[in-house]
């Protein structure tokens, strides 16, 4: 099947052009200045006039179909993906998580088994290991081998048995950095936390979240594991970063190494303030929403950050009120976000139309795709990779973003959006028109690594 899509401006690696864009048996088969490829010669047309022509969004960074603390995320993998892809994200990455009683082989391989099937557009996930015996070692460097690239660790949650010291970090560094891992840390010195003498605090009032995990523990977890990272030559990626200084950290240190770093919208559109509302405790995540969001915003806007990516942890509205108003730390942390992330981050350029395509071909697209291994199929509308495709207006109606189509409470109330998808095609096939799912009684995602039954492990 031919597919071709005309009179778009199409925006990838850095350039915006007039140019039509064909797509043949799930590629991108040529991308040409617009009027140079003849429409008599495909099988289906589609209209871009005004609008432009993207790569598929990746989220980099997303929880869903899993248990988190003392619930289970509202999202399944099939409502997370139909949102998005509804909102132009054509390839989902999420964790799976090593257990007690679970080796984190059989937990991918029940993750693998809840989305096969189920999933409206690609899955790849990053893996959470919490063992480190000489077996598991073994089995991490099997993994890396075959095509499994990112490796999430924690600096925080000794409670919940996911924190990594510092010297655990280090040793994984040396020994599985010169494999080819990309290691994926959440940074929140852990000891700086504990320092925290909830005593004097209210626990009743959400915003005491920012004094019990304040600024300083995660720009201290940021110095420490950039200085690791260094030293060790290890390929590192700072999630959620939400403060200006841990934010240069990492910008000022990128010339020597392989850094990178994402943030996400809650960071750049919300503050403090929110969790001091009534109802406060609905917008409680971790790293804690911060107040002072202009320089910041601005730091962002010019490009320091690598990726946008939601860190998406929907939690049912019966579950987030789950407490007795007495000790916020009974309440799940988290914030639905995948409706609502190219929202957002267009708002960072919407100024200039042109920029913003382009922020959105950089940061949702291109980069995540390096940063997770998929360049050479995903990130960029160019011959040979993945038709993921979309066809993005950005002069549709004003409405509300809506981050999960599942009950959940919205994280971003107060922001519309004339954002549009007028098409969304996956692998040259389109998926989405006018915002909508053509099919949705028949989810076509992939996994995009292989399934663990089919390696040989020592």
């Amino acid at each position: 099947m031919r597919t071709l899509i005309r009179n778009g401006r199409v925006a990838s690696e850095g350039r915006v052009q007039d140019a039509d864009v064909l797509a043949e048996d799930g590629r991108i088969a040529a991308v040409e200045p617009a009027g140079g490829l003849d429409p008599a010669a495909a099988d289906r047309v589609l209209d871009a006039s005004g609008c432009y022509v993207l790569p598929g969004f990746i989220d980099f960074h997303t929880h869903v179909d899993d248990q988190i603390g003392r619930f289970y995320l509202a999202d399944t993998y099939e409502s997370g993906t139909r949102v998005a892809l509804r909102n132009g994200i054509t390839t989902l990455c999420t964790f799976v998580t090593e257990g007690p009683g679970l080796p984190l082989l059989q937990a991918m391989a029940a993750a693998r088994a809840k989305a096969e099937g189920c999933s409206h557009c690609d899955v790849l996930w990053h893996l959470t290991p919490t063992r480190f015996e000489p077996g598991d070692l073994r089995a991490l460097e099997t993994l890396l081998a075959a095509g499994y690239r990112t490796l999430k660790l924690y600096t925080t949650y000794k409670a919940a048995g996911i924190f990594a010291s510092y010297e655990r970090i280090e040793q994984l560094f040396r020994r599985l950095g010169p494999l080819g891992a990309t290691f994926m840390v959440h940074c929140e010195d852990d000891a700086v936390i504990a320092a925290v003498d909830p005593a004097g605090l209210d626990l009743g009032d959400a915003h005491s979240h920012t004094l019990l995990r304040p600024e300083r523990a995660e720009v201290a977890a940021i110095q420490r594991v950039v200085d690791l990272a260094l030293a060790h030559r290890a390929a590192l990626h700072v999630v959620h970063v939400s403060t200006l200084e841990g934010a240069e950290i990492l910008v000022r240190n990128r010339p020597s190494g392989d850094l990178s770093f994402e943030t996400c919208p809650q960071y750049l559109v919300l503050d403090d303030a929110w969790l001091a509302r009534p109802d406060g405790h609905h917008w409680l995540c971790s790293p804690p929403l911060r107040d002072g969001r202009e320089r910041f915003l601005q730091l962002v806007r010019d490009g320091a950050a690598d990726i946008l990516a939601t860190d998406h942890c929907a939690f049912r509205p019966q579950d987030k009120d789950d407490w007795d108003g007495s000790d916020l730390r009974a309440v799940p942390n988290g914030l639905p976000g995948l409706g609502a992330l190219p929202h957002v981050a267009w708002k960072l350029w919407a100024d200039d139309p042109d920029r913003a395509a382009l922020g959105l071909a950089a940061h949702l697209a291109l980069n995540p795709a390096r940063r997770a291994g998929l360049q050479e199929r995903k990130g960029a509308l160019r011959p040979g990779l993945d038709a993921d495709i979309v066809v993005l207006d950005p002069a549709g109606s004003d409405l509300p973003v809506r981050s999960t189509l599942v009950p959940a409470f919205e994280a971003f109330p107060r922001v519309h959006s004339k954002l549009s998808f007028r098409h969304v095609l996956l692998r040259g096939e389109p998926r989405v028109r006018d915002g909508q799912l053509l099919d949705p009684g028949h989810p076509a995602g992939l996994p995009l690594q292989p399934a663990p039954g089919s390696l040989a492990f020592r």
